[in-house]
């Protein structure tokens, strides 16, 4: 796995501390962060054959969560040049360092929460290719 990401399936569970989510008869409740400065809180969707993201930062750490649907996620370290992709859906969280390139592809419609202990600073979003 790229040194620099981190993906994880939050437990199903009520039981313990931290990240954690359930079902219950009222609706889903999901504890994203726990225990975790936040200076930015974003949330938005990627509809079907759309994409959102192709950037990197060299200061800003990113953590997304998969609210519902299903994206294509690709991913670049700068560092050493190696690539990723993985399929993410409902209840994963992704956490994404700086210099990790990253694009999301929606194979659905799909809704994410973002969220960096960052404050978001526009001049630190540089483009990134993902189409060689």
């Amino acid at each position: 796995m790229i040194n620099g990401l981190i993906i994880e399936q939050l437990p199903e569970t009520k039981e313990i501390d931290g990240a954690k989510r359930w079902d219950e008869e009222r609706g889903e409740f999901v504890q994203i962060s726990y225990q975790e400065n936040i200076g930015h809180l974003a949330f938005f969707q990627i509809r079907e054959g759309f994409f959102r993201g192709s950037h990197y930062h060299e200061k800003k750490e990113e953590v997304f969560y998969v609210v519902r649907g299903r994206i294509r996620a690709l991913f670049r370290d700068l560092s050493s040049g190696e690539n990723e992709e993985h399929i993410l859906t409902r209840g994963q969280k992704i956490r994404v360092q700086p210099r990790c390139a990253h694009v999301f592809h929606g194979l659905e419609d799909t809704l994410v929460i973002e969220y960096s202990p960052q404050f978001y600073d526009k001049t630190d979003n540089y483009p990134a290719d993902f189409t060689r």
